[in-house]
This record gives structure tokens, sequence and C-alpha cells, in this order.
């Protein structure tokens, strides 16, 4: 089962916006022990343009997460926790 926000849950990231060594999320830190995979979606730019990268990644503390930045906003979300 997963828990998905199709809107994105915002986190607060550190590193960079190529990697991101850890995030913040409910009030705990959740360092970056592996990104699995990286991938750009950039749809709709006739419209309201969606730009961002997305990150499918494990943490030190166990978590398996999709994360993504909105490259439009340079704001970070998470969008989706496996169990």
């Amino acid at each position: 089962m997963t828990r998905l926000w199709p809107d994105g849950d915002p986190i607060q990231v550190a590193g960079s916006a190529d990697h991101p060594d850890q995030f913040f999320w409910q009030g705990q830190q959740h360092p970056v022990a592996n990104i699995a995979k990286r991938w750009r979606v950039h749809v709709d730019w006739w419209r309201e343009a969606t730009h961002r990268d997305y990150f499918k990644l494990t943490t030190t503390t166990g978590l398996l997460v999709i994360i993504y930045h909105d490259l439009i906003h340079d704001t970070w979300f998470l969008q989706r926790l496996y169990d």
C-alpha cells in the first residue's frame, strides 16, 4: 500500500536541486541513502505549465518515497510514500 498526495505535501530539502541530501517532513529529518531514479516532467506549457524534477529515493530512516522539485516556484513536495 502507498500513500499518495496528488498535489504533494510540502517539505524542506537540503542539498542541491540536482541531488537532495536530506529532507524534513512532519518535523523529522530524513537523510537520503540512495536515489533510485530521477526524471523531469514539463507539460502544459501552453496553459499553466508544470515543470518538475522527480526523485524516487530511499532514506536512512527507512522510507521509500517520491519527492519532486517544482522548478517554476522553487518549492519541494513529497508526493508518494511506499510502505
